[in-house]
């Protein structure tokens, strides 16, 4: 009886972790919604309980507090979905890093940062917003978006120089690239100016490709 009971310590139930995953992703998609919508200032953790049709406390099991939610919700906007994987390590990524081609490896990459700033511009405009309202945890966040987008576009430059001479010198093409990853260009030129996706990662596809020497 005692290795009956022995093996099933720290057992956890299939069922059970997929219910506890529907409901994070439950929560998140509620934040997500009223964040955009209210605004992170005017938005409570009651006011997403009440979206996500749980209760507060599984808020906060699910997820975390407030600003545990608005990190979430970035994450899983720029990702496009809850796993504990980095944009960097997923397939879309990497298969710009292994294209030998220059010109290939250009329009893989436009849609890498174009699929990511579609998801990813509203939650980014919530977060701007509420960063200069003074909140400090989306002002925390904010930051961290652009150190991270800062290293990205470090990231890029390098795995392009890699396959094709820049036209000019590295830290300005640094530069250049990150102000083509801005978000808040897909939220000017898509949802405010009405391009559609395809005309936007063009967009991104022709400012890249200026930056290569050979790339056509």
């Amino acid at each position: 009886m005692a290795e009956v009971k022995g093996s099933g310590r720290g057992y956890r139930s299939p069922l059970r972790a997929q219910q506890a995953a529907a409901t994070r992703l439950a929560v998140i998609s509620a934040a997500t919604e009223l964040f955009v919508a209210k605004g992170y200032g005017a938005t409570t953790v009651d006011d997403v309980a009440r979206r996500a049709g749980v209760s507060k406390p599984t808020v906060f099991t699910a997820v975390g507090n407030k600003a545990a939610l608005l990190s979430a919700v970035r994450d899983v906007a720029m990702a496009g979905d809850d796993l504990p994987v980095a944009v960097s390590d997923r397939p879309p990524a990497q298969q710009v890093v292994e294209e030998p081609d220059p010109a290939r490896a250009v329009e893989l990459l436009a849609g890498v940062i174009a699929g990511i700033n579609l998801r990813y511009a509203a939650i980014n405009e919530a977060i701007r917003g509420a960063a200069a309202a003074g909140e400090p945890a989306a002002r925390e966040l904010w930051e961290t978006s652009e150190a991270q987008r800062l290293a990205g576009a470090r990231h890029w430059t390098r795995t392009l120089a890699a396959k094709a001479p820049l036209r000019t010198d590295e830290a300005t093409t640094v530069d250049l690239v990150w102000l083509l990853m801005a978000p808040d260009n897909c939220h000017r030129l898509v949802h405010s100016r009405g391009w559609t996706t395809e005309r936007y990662r063009e967009w991104i596809a022709d400012g890249l490709t200026a930056l290569l020497a050979t790339a056509s």
